[in-house]
């Protein structure tokens, strides 16, 4: 009996009602949050050319409404790419749920919109594009879009430019990687520049080094504390996933093993910007949350044991509990 009731429940978090109601709490929690009133703006511009996106809205209704909006439109891509290109191999909406979690466990950053509400939708699109080539290396337009993507908005945000990496690992691992799309991939990066000077829409002047301000230094230490074990976190549950997830992976065959190298590069990359760029961390911090929400979500997906639910149930009650910390201090 005990093993029939632990399979049932570990199905109840696999569904997509679980997925919904972990999207409804974390909407509730932002609502809570932005209604407070003591949620600490992100203030300084990060932009190499035009300003960064948390100058974009003005403060109040308007900025959380925009950062809603990119919670719903990063959701919606993640269920897209899911589904089209089977990345879980099972059906589940943990990723969904786990998610949601883990953004409403920064609920500071969740309510507003700025460059880490932007970052993710952006890195989604050029994923969709870039999983849609596998084999085909006369994509060339993909390839260009994408990389168009990452340079006009590096005109915003300079953390852009560090995924240019995993997109040009990902040609390779979706085997189009030939004179052709590395042709393409550049034209994409020098086009918007050209483009806005062609234009004169700017002027060499106007491109400058971006403020290196860090958000560590306007939040209290609590705040610090909390948002660093948030991150910490989700980086250990993505690695440790990462890892058990390798030894099925093998297995799969070559068009699934190219799908889930592109999520290995984006995952790594993403965690070595959020070590080195420590400074503009917040950024990666969405970004962060998709690839451990991705990995854990596979490996249970995958690994389907009836106690399983123990440890989902532990995930989500370590973001909630991140959560009612972060309105109590």
């Amino acid at each position: 009996m005990p093993s029939i009731k632990a399979a049932l429940v570990t199905r109840i978090l696999h569904s997509k009602g679980t997925a919904l109601s972990m999207v409804l709490l974390s909407l509730a929690g932002f609502i809570v949050s932005y209604c407070s009133g003591s949620v600490m703006s992100i203030t300084g511009d990060k932009g190499t050319v035009f300003p960064s996106a948390n100058e974009w809205f003005s403060a109040g209704l308007p900025d959380f409404a925009a950062a809603i909006a990119s919670f719903g439109l990063s959701l919606f891509l993640m269920v897209s790419v899911c589904k089209i290109f089977n990345v879980l191999r099972s059906l589940t909406w943990l990723h969904v749920a786990f998610f949601s979690l883990m953004q409403a466990a920064t609920p500071g950053l969740a309510v507003q919109f700025y460059t880490g509400s932007m970052l993710l939708p952006v890195v989604l699109v050029g994923i969709l594009l870039l999983l849609g080539t596998y084999r085909e290396p006369r994509a060339t337009r993909q390839i260009f879009l994408i990389f168009f993507l990452l340079s006009l908005a590096a005109t915003t945000q300079y953390c852009y430019a560090v995924y240019a990496i995993v997109f040009f690992m990902g040609c390779a691992q979706m085997q189009i990687f030939n004179g052709r799309t590395i042709t393409a991939a550049l034209l994409g990066i020098i086009s918007p520049w050209w483009i806005l000077l062609g234009f004169g829409l700017i002027s060499p002047a106007d491109i400058h080094l971006p403020s290196f301000t860090s958000i560590f230094s306007a939040i209290g230490s609590g705040s610090t504390l909390l948002l660093l074990i948030a991150v910490g976190i989700s980086a250990f549950i993505m690695v440790l996933a990462l890892i058990l997830n390798v030894f099925r992976t093998i297995a799969y065959n070559a068009r699934a093993r190219a799908v889930n190298g592109v999520f290995t590069v984006l995952s790594l990359v993403t965690l070595v910007a959020c070590a080195a760029d420590y400074r503009n961390l917040i950024s990666y911090i969405p970004l962060l949350n998709f690839c451990a929400a991705l990995q854990a979500a596979h490996y249970f997906a995958t690994h389907r044991a009836e106690k399983s639910c123990i440890a989902i149930l532990l995930v989500m009650a370590a973001y909630i509990a991140l959560y009612i910390c972060q309105r109590v201090i």
